[in-house]
């Protein structure tokens, strides 16, 4: 059953791309990258191979810091950043990440997993509304559901793009890395608008916590590829 829902994603995710072989290129995220990812996740790839130094900085990161310090590493490939972060500060379910062992004002707000925001990263992402599909991905769940993003664009003007997303389950797995050793299940948020369609990826524990995603954080910046290190 479970492979059923999976390959029906696929089958809707090319269909969709099929449709947006006209709209505008210009980013080059569209539903038929989406199709690859999900076709390439099935058959267990990984999503992206860590660095030699960010190896390192892992390692360092997870020696220096106590068992029961939160740690994450997060990638922008679009941007070409790469880094461990540490929780800086916490509101409610709201977790403030910075870069860890420097002096850097570089930030990254999550809710329970999602990204909210970003700040020093140009162009941020200045606020999410991501409860909605946080839910269903928690809950392992599948669903509809509306997601929103505002952020910078090349004029410094916030623009607001508003998403209706598919969230579906995935396959089982088990993950080992940094000091996360868990079963986990793959949810899928295939969202679009207006102009664009995106797919993000989530790993999700039996108790919902959020060890591993890929996210889209906006048009320059692109995808995050988060991982949890604790």
């Amino acid at each position: 059953m479970r492979l059923t829902r999976l390959m029906t994603g696929i089958a809707l995710a090319t269909s969709l791309a099929v449709t947006a072989g006209c709209s505008n290129q210009e980013d080059g995220l569209t539903v038929i990258t989406a199709s690859k990812l999900l076709v390439s996740t099935v058959r267990n790839k990984p999503q992206r191979p860590d660095s030699a130094r960010m190896a390192r900085v892992k390692s360092r990161a997870l020696a220096k810091t106590d068992d029961d310090q939160e740690l994450m590493s997060l990638a922008m490939p679009s941007v070409k950043a790469e880094s461990v972060f540490v929780i800086i500060q916490s509101n409610g379910d709201y977790d403030t990440w910075a870069v860890w062992g420097r002096t850097d004002r570089r930030t990254v707000t999550t809710k329970r997993g999602i990204i909210t925001a970003t700040r020093a990263v140009p162009p941020d992402l200045m606020s999410a509304d991501v409860d909605e599909v946080l839910t269903l991905v928690e809950n392992r769940e599948e669903g509809s559901a509306l997601y929103t993003q505002r952020y910078l664009d090349g004029n410094h003007k916030i623009v607001e793009a508003k998403y209706a997303c598919t969230v579906t389950r995935g396959y089982e797995k088990f993950v080992e890395y940094g000091a996360i050793q868990a079963p986990v299940l793959q949810m899928f948020s295939s969202c679009f608008s207006a102009d664009r369609q995106i797919v993000d990826q989530f790993l999700v524990t039996d108790q919902g916590r959020i060890v591993q995603s890929r996210q889209w954080v906006g048009p320059v910046l692109g995808f995050a590829i988060m991982q949890r290190l604790r």
